[in-house]
């Protein structure tokens, strides 16, 4: 098990949003497959071998309707898939929760879910701005989530590149060398102008994005997130004073006279020689009141 594969390495990246909020991974192949489903329901079977339909027409990708002010589907398009191929529905899912899980773990649910988000926008950024310099047909369209599902994968491959996978179920390798193969072979669709209908721009933005996100340690979600308490009425202010303690005033019958010290001491004197039975009731009486006298000069 390589370094990065280790737990205190992957903690390096765990976002501090709290508890885990939802399985994001499994929210999205569901909202990929039942799109999917619902394409099937909708679409218009004609020359197109059925790749129209209501909502197809609706959230695909299309640069000339996203100029006329249509910009959702810059992320619409990533949720929907190929009719006429359903390898391409499956084949993307399978590596989303393959190696989704995993990212989603590391980064937290919202974290993943605008980091997945962020990369198939940015794909549809670059497949548009792909259509104005010619690099596609007039009446081409993009739709899929390979712009998205490639950033996943290339940011596991920098988080645990000796990973080993499967190629095709049979060849093992580390995962950094399947990602870098899955890069070069699109680089080199590109450059020779072989890509055909896989909008191959889509693929390497995604992955250029997973790239500097890792390298630069990016953080799409802000550390704090303001509460809405900030937005409630505030309650009205209310003055506070600190207490002073200010000097007793202490009227002059408080104090002992000093013939009231004399009888006092006389008193104790007796009561040392003949103890305190000895005292008459005007007695008690008086050392009670000069007592009580003297507890309010000390307080």
């Amino acid at each position: 098990m390589g370094v990065y594969d280790r737990d205190y390495y992957k903690s390096n990246y765990q976002a501090s949003y709290g508890t885990p909020w939802v399985n994001v991974c499994k929210w999205l192949v569901g909202i990929n497959v039942l799109l999917f489903i619902l394409q099937i329901i909708t679409r218009n079977t004609g020359t197109d071998f059925g790749e129209s339909g209501f909502i197809t027409e609706w959230l695909v990708l299309d640069p000339k309707k996203v100029m006329q002010g249509e910009v959702w589907r810059l992320l619409s398009y990533g949720f929907l898939h190929s009719m006429a191929n359903p390898f391409h529905l499956l084949m993307n899912m399978f590596v989303l929760w393959m190696f989704g899980k995993e990212v989603e773990d590391v980064l937290g649910g919202k974290e993943f879910l605008l980091f997945y988000l962020t990369s198939i926008f940015i794909g549809g950024i670059i497949f548009v701005l792909g259509y104005l310099s010619g690099l596609h047909q007039a009446f081409a369209v993009c739709l899929g989530a390979s712009g998205g599902v490639s950033a996943v994968i290339i940011l596991f491959a920098c988080w645990f590149p000796n990973r080993t996978i499967l190629l095709f179920f049979i060849i093992p390798m580390p995962v950094w060398i399947m990602a870098v193969l899955f890069v070069a072979l699109d680089a080199l669709n590109l450059i020779s102008g072989k890509q055909g209908s896989v909008a191959v721009e889509v693929h390497l933005s995604g992955s250029l994005f997973a790239l500097l996100y890792h390298y630069f340690r990016w953080k799409l979600l802000p550390e704090k997130i303001p509460s809405l308490k900030l937005f409630r009425k505030k309650p009205n202010l209310r003055l506070y004073q600190e207490e002073v303690s200010v000097p007793r005033y202490e009227p002059k019958e408080l104090a002992l006279s000093e013939e009231m010290v004399t009888r006092v001491d006389q008193i104790l004197e007796k009561i040392s020689l003949k103890g305190s039975s000895s005292l008459t009731a005007e007695e008690k009486s008086f050392l009670y009141k000069a007592s009580e006298l003297i507890k309010r000069k000390r307080n």
